[in-house]
Order: structure tokens, then sequence, then C-alpha cells
């Protein structure tokens, strides 16, 4: 997981995410000016602090909002792009609970970005700008659906418009009218939303990030900047992820890949085996010359046959194992064999070593 949310601050990083953490715990009150005490009371987990009523996060947005309003904002600020790895609860019937797409506690690539009217377009082409790139390095594929206004909604109805209009004539200009699908009543209660469908390697449609357009919470907490004529405006908030659920991306991408991750990717990057106990020593200083390199490795010296050490690695998918015998030794080389395939003999370790780290940066 850590790998994945450093892969995805890259990207904030490159984009302007200002990185922050906010608290476990919000008070009713904030919960109840949002409009989550009204429309998502029975998904939060509700208890006392201080005789007074609080709940655990299950979205980040609401402490956002907070910190934009811990002081005077001027238009000079906007976009203002906040990222959030904060944990959240939901409190989801058991029914529903399933492996890791579907759980109570997770952990989101969550970002709010504050913006004048006049940014929409421009930050949500920026946004697709990501996802284009950072579902084509996983080899995914994936479309987008519009999410109108749900029955239970929050807000007039004209500011609601405004918002759908906003996203379709987005969507229309970037993939043209009728390139994408349409889920009537399935936005948000404070906004309509584009989600990203990703599609595994078994066909089955898995609704990942999403992109929310949110006019009426800024209103609800009575948002102001400062524009350039010196008047008070309130900003337009976008709520973004790209992953989704961490926990449901790890248990797709799992899915997707039959376990294989990517070489980047994969807790154990390359495994050591000994052919003998003459063999320790080299493999010991191979071992550390990889972690000195920030290669994943790990030391296989289990007392077993080189065969069952080969077929233990195939089977929990490690990209690459070295194999040191003696022969391997005399020549300062090492066997190498690729996850699926059949081994390569004679190549230096240094070969191997440029190798492995060339691929791991080429594929981030």
């Amino acid at each position: 997981m850590q790998k994945l949310k450093n892969f995805i601050r890259a990207f904030n990083k490159k984009y302007g995410y200002l990185e922050i953490s906010t608290p476990l715990l919000a008070k009713r009150e904030v919960w109840e000016t949002s409009g989550h005490w009204e429309h998502f009371k029975d998904d939060m987990f509700i208890l006392n602090m201080d005789d007074r009523e609080a709940a655990l996060k299950p979205m980040n947005c609401p402490s956002h909002i907070v910190v934009f309003k811990n002081r005077t904002r001027s238009y000079r600020e906007l976009p203002l792009r906040l990222a959030d790895f904060g944990v959240l609860h939901r409190n989801e019937l058991k029914g529903v609970i399933g492996g890791l797409t579907r759980v109570r506690k997770f952990q989101q690539d969550d970002a709010h970005i504050f913006v004048t009217e006049d940014q929409i377009e421009e930050e949500y082409e920026r946004i697709f700008e990501i996802v284009e790139r950072f579902y084509s390095i996983f080899n995914l594929s994936y479309k987008f659906r519009l999410g109108t206004r749900p029955e239970a909604f929050m807000g007039d109805i004209e500011t609601w418009k405004k918002a759908e209009n906003s996203l379709r004539r987005i969507l229309d200009t970037k993939f043209g009218h009728g390139k994408y699908l349409v889920a009537e009543g399935d936005g948000a209660f404070y906004g309509p939303k584009i989600d990203i469908l990703m599609t595994d390697a078994l066909g089955r449609e898995w609704q990942m990030g999403t992109i929310q357009l949110d006019f009426q919470i800024p209103k609800k907490f009575n948002l102001k900047y400062v524009d350039s004529s010196g008047e008070e405006k309130t900003p337009v908030v976008i709520h973004r992820v790209i992953y989704g659920s961490l926990e449901r991306f790890i248990g797709i991408l799992l899915e997707h890949t039959n376990g294989a991750l990517p070489t980047w990717l994969s807790p154990v990057q390359v495994r050591v085996v000994t052919l003998t106990d003459r063999n320790v020593d080299m493999a010991r200083k191979i071992h550390e010359n990889m972690l000195a390199h920030g290669i994943r490795s790990e030391l296989d010296m289990k007392n077993n046959t080189v065969d069952y050490k080969i077929r233990d690695a195939e089977m929990q998918k490690v990209p690459y194992v070295l194999v040191i015998g003696d022969k391997e030794e005399a020549n300062n080389t090492v066997a190498v064999r690729a996850h699926g395939k059949k081994p390569q003999f004679g190549i230096k370790f240094d070969d191997f070593l440029v190798q492995i780290r060339h691929e791991i940066h080429e594929k981030k």
C-alpha cells in the first residue's frame, strides 16, 4: 500500500497538490453542516466524545473544508488542491462486506480542489491527464460514467442543473457526445459526478475513482475567497479520487494480474536462492547489495531442495529468482529465472542489477 501511496504522491506533487492530515473524528455539528448527518448518518460510526456526539469520518471533505476556512483566502490561491490519505470508516452492512473490495476501514487517494467557476473545466482536464497516465501504467481499461441528481439531494435544483451541464459539456468536449455512460440519479447528495469504471481481466466492471462537482457544501459552510475586485465569492469544490479505495484497488489488481504484480509494485522483487550451504556467503552479499540499491530482496537459505525453493517462489509470483551455486560462485555470475520463464545462466550480477533497476524505473 505504501508503494501505491508514493506512486500517486508523485502525481500529486507534479500537479500541485498539498498533502495534509486531518483528524479521525469530527463533532456532530460538522456533519450536520455538511449534510452528511441527514444523508449519510446510517453509514457512519457514531460515538460520544466529551458528552457530545461525534463520528469517525467516512470521507475527508468536511475536514478539508475546515482547513480552507481557517483563514481568509485570495483568488490568487485558487485552485487550492488538498490531498489526504486519512483512514476512513463506513458502517457497511454485513451482507455487502467482501474481501478487500468492500471493507469498513479503508484509505483513499483523496483530494479536494477549491476552484472558481471559471476554473472548473481546466481543472477537470488536469485530472483527466492524471487518470490517463495512471491507468495506462497499470494496463487497465476504463470508461467514464456521469451520475446525475439523486432523489435525496441537497441544495437547489437550478444549481444542480448548472453543475450537471458543466460535467456534460466537459465530457462532450473531451470524449464526444454519447461516448460515455449516464447513470440517472446516481450522483452524490451534494453534486453530480464522473465515475471511473475499470474493467478487469475477467471482464467485470468496478467503480474505482470519482470526480465530483460540488456547489452545495461550500455554501453550507459559507466558504469565501476574495476575488480580483475585492469582493467575496464562494468557491466550488471538486472531490477527486483516482484509485478509489486503496484496499479495493489492491484486491482488483491482484485478481487482474492473477497475483503476478509488476516488478516495481511486487512486495518481494527478487528472491536469492542457494544451491548448497557453501554458497551462503555469496548469496548474502548479493542480497545485501540489492537491498542497498532499494530492491526488495529476500534470501532463501532454508533446508529444502533448489527445485522446492524455485517452485515456492513461482507460486508466490516473485518476479525474479537468483540461484547461486558453485558454478555461479566460481564465475561470479547468477542464474536468473524470471517468473513463468526458463532460467538464464551465466548472467553477471552487475548486469542483472542494471536491468532490474531500469525495469523498475521505466514502469514507474
